[in-house]
């Protein structure tokens, strides 16, 4: 047996066992990118935000009422691991949140999660339309 034939009957079956054993139900066999809007919802008041993970600084942005910040990335494929926090500063407002952890977020509406800010915490708009709200 050659040995690509042979790597491709090891993979076919570690796939097998992963699938059987729930491992990957809940993962795609081809990632896709996820998206995070975050819509500043403050009242009279700029949202200053700095979002990042441990790889990547995505910089310090500036939403007026309503405004809407995006960014996608690929989550891990094996092991659920990816976390983005983010610096929300406005006046009179100073907190830090994680605004993906993936473990928490894989089930967003279509690999978007929505975010809105408000003065008392962060909501993530659920697939039923409503909000899920955290304290700071």
């Amino acid at each position: 047996m050659d040995s690509i034939s042979k790597m491709m009957r090891i993979f076919c079956l570690l796939f097998l066992v992963l699938q059987l054993t729930g491992i990957v139900t809940a993962i795609p066999f081809f990632p896709t990118k996820v998206s995070v809007e975050i819509t500043n919802k403050l009242s009279r008041k700029d949202l200053h935000l700095h979002c990042k993970d441990k790889h990547n600084d995505l910089g310090i942005v500036e939403l007026k009422v309503n405004e809407t910040y995006s960014f996608r990335f690929y989550p891990q494929f094996f092991f659920p691991s990816t976390l983005y926090f983010c610096h929300f500063t406005w006046l009179y407002g100073d907190h830090r949140f994680d605004i993906y952890v993936e473990y928490r977020d894989l089930y967003c509406i279509h690999n978007l999660c929505s975010w809105e800010i408000l003065e008392n915490g962060p909501c993530k708009i659920k697939k039923s339309g409503k909000r899920e709200c955290f304290a700071w």
